[in-house]
């Protein structure tokens, strides 16, 4: 079974808690979270492969930035999709790219980058935080 989204199987949480509950399952459970979220400004595409203890390989890393760049440009040309200013923050555990105006917009956004972020054979082990010791200095 190939990994990712169709656009219309993204998870989609709305408020707060579910948000929170699903995430919380998701570190319980050591799998990768994966949504879109509502927000009174938009919607947002989040992911997160920390519970996991994996991170995206530097190839896969790359492949999210290139198709986020892809899709969000369609978007954005595309005067029928409105969008309000859409920023983003990926690396190779953590992404979130927000605000779209629709949810279809978030969706398809999510289901373009869910086949590469989802797919285990991208994944590699985790990066330890580069906070070596000794090395701060106050």
């Amino acid at each position: 079974m190939p990994a990712g989204y169709d656009p219309q199987e993204v998870p989609l949480y709305e408020s707060r808690e579910v948000l929170e509950t699903e995430y919380a399952a998701a570190e319980r459970a050591g799998e990768p979270f994966f949504a879109v979220e509502a927000y009174d400004d938009g919607y947002a595409v989040t992911y997160d492969l920390l519970p996991t203890g994996k991170e995206l390989a530097a190839p896969a890393a790359s492949e999210v930035g290139e198709r986020l760049t892809r899709e969000i440009e369609d978007i954005v040309a595309d005067e029928r999709m409105p969008t309000t200013e859409v920023s983003r923050s990926v690396s190779a555990s953590l992404g979130h790219v927000a605000f779209f105006g629709r949810e279809h917009s978030a969706r398809r956004v999510a289901a373009a980058i869910s086949t590469v972020v989802l797919d285990e054979a991208n994944w590699v082990d985790a990066s330890p935080p580069s906070d070596a010791v000794g090395s701060r200095r106050n």
